[in-house]
C-alpha cells in the first residue's frame, strides 16, 4: 500500500482549504485544514502527523515562526505560502518557496487566473518537495 503525502493547510478562508484540499485530494494527497497555527499544532501532536508539505498564509499570526519551525523538524516540511493578501510577494523568501497574491473576490476572472497560477506553481512546488 502507498502512503498518501501529507498536506497541511493553515489558512483563515475556509473557502480557499476547500478548494485546495479537494484539489489535492484527487492529486492523491491527504490534505488537513487549520484555521490557526495552535490548530496545525494540535493535528500534528495529537495526530503524530508527519508533514511533507505546508500550505501557510504567511500573513496569519505566528506563521513564518511555524513554517521554520517545521523545516527544522525531521519531517522536513516544505512550506509554501498562498494569500489572499498583497503582501505576499514581500514575503516570497524562505521559509515560503511559493506566494501568490489572491484577487479580490469580486473580480471572477481575475479570480479564475488566480486559481490556474496557482494550481500551476503548486504542482511543481509540491514535485520539488517531494522529490516526484
Amino acid at each position: 500500500m502507498i502512503e498518501k503525502k501529507v498536506v497541511l493547510i493553515v489558512a483563515s478562508d475556509l473557502g480557499f482549504m476547500c478548494w485546495l484540499g479537494l484539489t489535492l485530494g484527487a492529486a492523491g494527497f491527504e490534505a488537513l485544514p487549520a484555521k490557526r497555527v495552535s490548530d496545525a499544532k494540535h493535528l500534528i501532536r495529537d495526530f503524530d502527523l508527519h508533514v511533507d508539505v505546508l500550505v501557510i498564509d504567511p500573513l496569519i499570526e505566528g506563521a513564518e515562526k511555524f513554517a521554520e519551525s517545521l523545516r527544522r523538524a525531521p519531517h522536513h516540511a516544505r512550506a509554501i505560502a498562498v494569500t489572499a493578501g498583497t503582501a505576499a510577494a514581500a514575503l516570497a523568501t524562505p521559509p515560503f518557496e511559493l506566494c501568490k497574491a489572491a484577487p479580490g473576490r469580486s473580480d471572477s476572472r481575475a479570480a479564475a487566473d488566480w486559481v490556474y497560477a496557482v494550481e500551476s506553481q503548486l504542482g511543481v512546488a509540491l514535485k520539488t518537495a517531494l522529490n516526484f
